[in-house]
C-alpha cells in the first residue's frame, strides 16, 4: 500500500539547543523502525547536518538540485539505514542562488523528495529568519526543540506562534538536555506551556547524557554509539510517538490540573476520593 509521506520541520527558537543532533538521531531511529526516511538539511547559514553524520564528502546537494545542476536522486545520500540531503558548505553562495531559483522548480524537488520517502525531515536553521520560516513553511507539521531554561521557552513559543501564522501543526515540543543541572524542572515547563501556548504537550524530555558528546567526539550519532543509554532510549521512544507507535507518556498539563482539581474538590465536598 503506497503511504502517506510526512514532512516534518524541526526547528529551534535559538542556536545552541541541539536541534541538528536530535533531528540526525530521530531520523535513524525512525529508520530503525522500518520507516523510509529522509533527512532534508533546512540550515542555508550552518549546514551542519553532514558532519553530524559523519559526511565529510558529499560533493551535490541541494543547493544544486535547486539551481538545476543536479538531478534529485543525485543529491540523495545514504547513510545509517535513512537518506540525507546536505545543504553543502557554499553558505556564502546560498542568498544568490535562491533569489534566482524558479518556485517551479523548486516545487518539483520537493515533490520527487516526497514521492520517495514517508518521513521528510527538516532541519531548520535557528531562530526566526528566512530559512527558518521557509522551513517551517515547506512542512505540514513541526516539532521545536528548546532547553529548560526561561530564555529558550520564550524563544521556543516565537516558533511555534510563527508556525501558527505559516499554518504548519505543531504537534508538541521537545526538551532536551534536562536533568539536575537544568534551570526549570519538567512541572515549570509544562506551566509555562500551558500558560503561554495552552494544551501544547511535552513530547519527549531528552535527558543530559555524557554519551551524547562523546558520540560526537567519535563522529558517530548517538543512537548508534551507545543504543542504550539514557538520550538514546528517549530518541528511540520520541521516534516511536512521531511514527505513531505510541501516545504520549502522559497526561498534558492542562488536563491533568483540571483532573487534580476535580479530585480535590470531591474530597473536601464528599470526604471520598474518585
Amino acid at each position: 500500500m503506497r503511504f502517506r509521506p510526512r514532512s516534518i520541520s524541526i526547528t529551534s527558537g535559538k542556536g545552541g539547543t541541539g536541534k541538528t543532533t536530535l533531528t540526525a538521531n530521530l531520523g535513524i531511529a525512525l529508520g530503525a523502525l522500518g520507516k523510509d526516511t529522509t533527512i532534508l538539511d533546512g540550515d542555508l547559514g550552518m549546514a551542519n547536518l553532514a558532519i553530524v553524520l559523519g559526511m565529510h564528502k558529499c560533493e551535490l546537494s541541494f543547493l544544486d538540485a535547486l539551481t538545476g545542476e543536479a538531478e534529485v536522486k543525485d543529491v540523495i545520500y545514504r547513510n545509517y539505514g535513512i537518506k540525507v540531503v546536505p545543504m553543502g558548505f557554499r553558505f556564502e553562495d546560498a542568498h544568490e542562488v535562491l533569489t534566482k531559483v524558479k518556485r517551479e522548480r523548486v516545487e518539483e524537488v520537493i515533490r520527487e523528495l516526497l514521492k520517495q520517502t514517508e518521513f521528510l525531515l527538516i532541519d531548520g536553521a535557528a531562530g526566526i529568519q528566512d530559512a527558518t520560516i521557509i522551513s517551517i513553511a515547506a512542512a505540514r507539521e513541526m516539532i521545536p526543540v528548546c532547553n529548560p531554561t526561561y530564555t529558550s521557552l520564550v524563544d521556543a513559543y516565537k516558533i511555534v506562534r510563527l508556525a501558527n501564522i505559516l499554518g504548519s501543526w505543531t504537534r508538541g515540543i521537545v526538551v532536551n538536555r534536562t536533568g539536575k543541572a537544568a534551570d526549570l524542572t519538567p512541572d515549570e515547563v509544562e506551566s509555562f506551556l500551558c500558560r503561554a501556548l495552552g494544551a501544547l504537550p511535552i513530547l519527549s524530555e531528552i535527558p543530559e547524557d555524557p554519551k551524547v558528546q562523546e558520540a560526537e567526539l567519535a563522529g558517530v550519532p548517538v543512537v548508534v554509539y551507545e543504543p542504550d543509554c539514557e538520550a538514546s532510549v528517549a530518541i528511540g521512544n520520541l521516534a516511536k510517538l512521531v511514527a505513531g507507535e505510541a501516545n504520549l507518556p502522559y497526561v498534558p498539563y492542562e488536563e491533568r490540573a483540571v483532573a487534580e482539581t476535580t479530585a480535590r474538590l470531591v474530597r473536601a465536598l464528599t470526604g471520598r476520593n474518585i
